[in-house]
């Protein structure tokens, strides 16, 4: 057997340490195999503390809304979109790109918690309990995720949050973004050209500058040119030919303006339905004009993107973030239709049967046969589409007139109790007046049945004449 001089030491100094008061012993050397299985085993401890993350300045609550996860998810997906329309408006591009991507995170999260519902109602249905318990806090643990992920609080303010059981510090009112301090920088005065001083000439004294000769005084050997002749024969410097090329009229340069010969600035023609409308050519107009009022879109009823009515059908089976790709396009027609519907055999409401006639193609919402062209396109959705929510014809309503077509069936409502109330009044006050004069009311159903005796009275009478008439012939 081996020595282990590591361990002889060690026991060493431990007993050199102890001032030699412990009972001494034998030294017996460890086992190699049983030391290496103890260093093993202290290796595997790190050591490391739990540290816990902690989120601050953001704590989750029951939310107001109530506790049912996916009405909380649609319900602030709906004020993000909201918000996106509202920034688009006033030319913030970034908030409204912020508030679209939380919206496509939210309706991920939307479908993981309806997925979880179904296994929810199943679980219920069966009696199990507790995995239905287990299953809402999932429901749950996905909501509030989807909330914090979504990063809601910097664009949605504090009391709207709190309603969805969030307290942050982050919220819009709580962190105002400081004044714009931008100021437009002051032109520069134009810079002028340096002039060259004239030098004079130095006068060399030579013979010839001292004293005139009688012949030069007399007759001038040269003629002096006139002014208009120099002027023609100079040629032009160098910066005043560049400066003709480049500005050959010398004019200023023309800034864009409001032609009054022109339509106005603020009127613009729309791209697809070709009207022209006034407000369109603002900042944003066309914008709003596209998200509510343009004829030849609508909105998709599944994520609610606005879509031209010539591609519904490709972007329900390729392009809609909410399907994911659970449509396909119908063997009868080559409209969309759902994928476990057409494995079942079973067709789509609007199926018409039948392809479209060669070089047409069905309209999505209204199911008629439109040429592919952009006229026709233009044509049909803005005065035969029967079915399109934006034009004035009967078919599906836009949810934006919903609320004002709710209001005036309460109001009408509302008059006609109070019209019924009137005349409820109006007969009692005549009945009141109906009297008799011992203060006895006429009893209109004693009245009733007395002329019915009567009545019947009388037809008996009848039949008994006649059977005496028929006995006696």
């Amino acid at each position: 057997m081996s020595r282990n001089f590591d361990a002889e030491y060690d026991d060493y100094l431990k007993r050199r340490g102890s001032g030699f008061s412990v009972k001494q012993k034998k030294f017996e050397p460890l086992d190699e195999e049983t030391e290496r299985k103890k260093k093993e085993a202290k290796s595997q401890e790190f050591g490391i503390p739990e540290n816990k993350y902690s989120m601050q300045g953001y704590t989750e609550n029951e939310a107001d809304v109530g506790s049912d996860a996916l009405a909380s998810v649609r319900t602030l997906r709906n004020n993000l979109r909201v918000l996106s329309l509202e920034h688009k408006a006033k030319d913030q591009p970034v908030k409204s790109h912020l508030c679209d991507s939380a919206c496509q995170d939210l309706t991920r999260a939307e479908k993981s918690i309806v997925e979880l519902a179904d296994k929810r109602s199943d679980a219920i249905f069966r009696g199990d309990t507790g995995k239905a318990k287990v299953i809402g806090e999932q429901m749950d643990k996905i909501k509030k995720d989807a909330i914090r992920n979504a990063y809601s609080d910097l664009m949605i303010d504090g009391p709207t949050m709190k309603a969805f059981g969030v307290d942050s510090k982050w919220t819009p009112e709580k962190n105002p973004l400081p004044a714009d301090d931008w100021r437009p920088i002051t032109p520069l005065p134009e810079r002028k050209r340096a002039v060259t001083p004239i030098r004079e000439k130095r006068r060399v004294d030579t013979p010839s500058n001292r004293t005139p000769s009688r012949q030069s005084t007399s007759r001038p050997t040269q003629r002096s040119a006139s002014a208009s002749s120099a002027k023609v024969r100079t040629a032009p410097k160098k910066n005043q030919r560049l400066s003709e090329m480049v500005y050959p009229d010398k004019q200023n340069i023309e800034q864009d303006q409001d032609d009054p010969y022109q339509m106005p600035t603020y009127v613009g023609r729309c791209p697809h339905c070709k009207i022209t409308e006034r407000g369109l050519g603002n900042n944003g107009g066309m914008e709003r004009h596209f998200a509510r009022y343009c004829k030849v879109m609508t909105n998709c009823k599944f994520c609610l993107k606005v879509v031209m009515i010539s591609e519904l059908t490709d972007h329900m089976i390729h392009r809609c973030n909410f399907l994911h790709g659970t449509m396909e396009p119908c063997r009868q027609c080559g409209l969309a239709i759902d994928k476990e519907d057409q494995a079942a055999n079973m067709s789509h409401p609007m199926c018409r049967g039948r392809k479209a006639p060669s070089g047409a193609e069905w309209c999505p919402l209204c199911t008629i046969a439109v040429n592919r062209d952009d006229e026709n396109w233009i044509n049909h959705c803005t005065t035969q589409c029967y079915n399109n929510p934006r034009s004035d014809l009967s078919g599906e309503r836009d949810p934006y007139d919903l609320k004002a077509e709710q209001d005036n069936i309460m109001r009408e409502i509302a008059e006609r109790e109070a019209e019924e109330e009137r005349k409820q009044i109006e007969k009692e006050a005549a009945l009141k007046a109906a009297q008799t004069p011992n203060n006895r009311m006429i009893d209109a159903d004693q009245l009733v049945s007395a002329l019915q005796k009567i009545q019947e009275r009388k037809k008996a009478e009848k039949k008994k004449r006649a059977k005496d008439v028929e006995k006696d012939a």
